[in-house]
């Protein structure tokens, strides 16, 4: 019995510090427990998390407590069960004294103010730089990327930030630089298809006062956050990102349309309707053969488009892959329709679209 209660507890202690999934989804986290208390992260970042960490470095501390009066409770009576109590009891009361040194001077020593202070100007109050940091947290454009359930990286407009269990890393945004530092590679399925890599990222302040901080990001997740950051991630030449699965996609679609016959055109290449960005520069023709008779439960045969150069390859390549089904080393043995007219085409219909030396 007394193993049984131990392993209980144990597993329960692992959750309450590492919440799963389970956890998070059924509300059982210590910032859903206590959220009318917390308030709202969005409206006092920097009030929210100073209550957060307070609750669940206290919440932690009272953990081995509750493991002997788990035992109690169950029947375990035993020479030990006082001696052990009154040890275990003194974890959190040397935390409240913890929690009283860091809510005294102004709170100025609180793991979610001190942050803060290098940012203070002299005279000034940290609450200043800390409602700068409130207004710009609310604001709609910011990234925020979850690295585990119980952390997560935030980019604002001028502000980098780290949240975890029991700190938070601000940082100016202008005054840091990121540096990846190592990857790791992960295969979810057997075939390698869906292969997720994670990159390790230091943040490395230009002052000496601030500290630096790191984290693990997921490399489609980087490509989330890259928009919102002043300055873009250095990755060394001895470290290689991978590329996502469109992305790979997109270059062996590239690869395969080059081989078919250019289709040229009399005008100039407009922009591409999908992106803005890039030039026009494929035209759906039709190329194949029509199927045989007898093959009428077969496939959707292939269709004469007759839309002027629209869309770049990237962009219709996209397009195939969005609507493409089964495993993806088969997407380009199979049939797309056109994002305008709807007609089917295959690979051996989409043609390169060139101007016209003559004109």
């Amino acid at each position: 019995m007394d193993v049984l209660l131990t392993l209980f507890y144990l597993l329960f202690s692992i959750c309450v510090v590492y919440p799963p999934t389970e956890f998070v989804s059924a509300g059982f986290t210590i910032p859903q427990l206590f959220e009318n208390y917390l308030g709202s992260e969005n409206m006092n970042f920097v009030g929210y998390h100073m209550k957060r960490i307070t609750i669940t470095a206290f919440i932690h501390t009272m953990l081995p407590m509750g493991y002997v009066l788990t035992m109690w409770c169950g029947g375990h009576i035993d020479e030990w069960l006082v001696s052990a109590l009154a040890g275990s009891s003194l974890v959190p009361l040397m935390m409240i004294y913890r929690m009283l040194c860091w809510w005294e001077y102004g709170s100025s020593k609180h793991p979610a103010v001190k942050p803060l202070l290098p940012y203070v100007q002299p005279g000034q109050d940290w609450r200043v730089v800390a409602n700068l940091l409130n207004t710009e947290f609310r604001e709609v454009d910011k990234v925020t990327v979850p690295l585990t359930a119980t952390s997560k990286i935030v980019a604002t407009e001028h502000w980098l930030i780290k949240v975890t269990q029991y700190k938070l890393n601000i940082i100016g945004q202008s005054e840091c630089s990121l540096v990846a530092t190592a990857t790791d590679s992960h295969n979810l399925t057997q075939t390698g298809e869906d292969e997720v890599q994670y990159v390790n990222i230091v943040v490395i302040p230009t002052d000496e006062d601030l500290e630096r901080f790191t984290f693990r990001i997921s490399t489609i997740a980087l490509r989330d956050l890259q928009p919102r950051l002043a300055n873009p991630v250095r990755v060394p030449e001895h470290i290689s990102l991978l590329p996502t699965l469109i992305e790979r996609f997109i270059a062996v679609f590239k690869l395969n349309i080059e081989q078919n016959p250019i289709y040229f055109v009399d005008q100039e290449l407009e922009l591409c309707i999908g992106c803005m960005q890039n030039p026009a520069d494929v035209k759906i023709t039709r190329r194949c053969f029509s199927p045989p008779p007898q093959a009428g439960n077969g496939p959707q045969q292939c269709q004469q488009c007759n839309c002027r150069v629209l869309w770049c390859a990237s962009c219709m390549a996209r397009w195939w892959a969005t609507r493409a089904t089964g495993p993806p080393d088969g997407w380009l043995g199979g049939r797309c329709t056109c994002p305008v007219c709807r007609a089917h085409f295959c690979l051996l219909d989409v043609c390169p679209a060139r101007r016209s030396q003559s004109t």
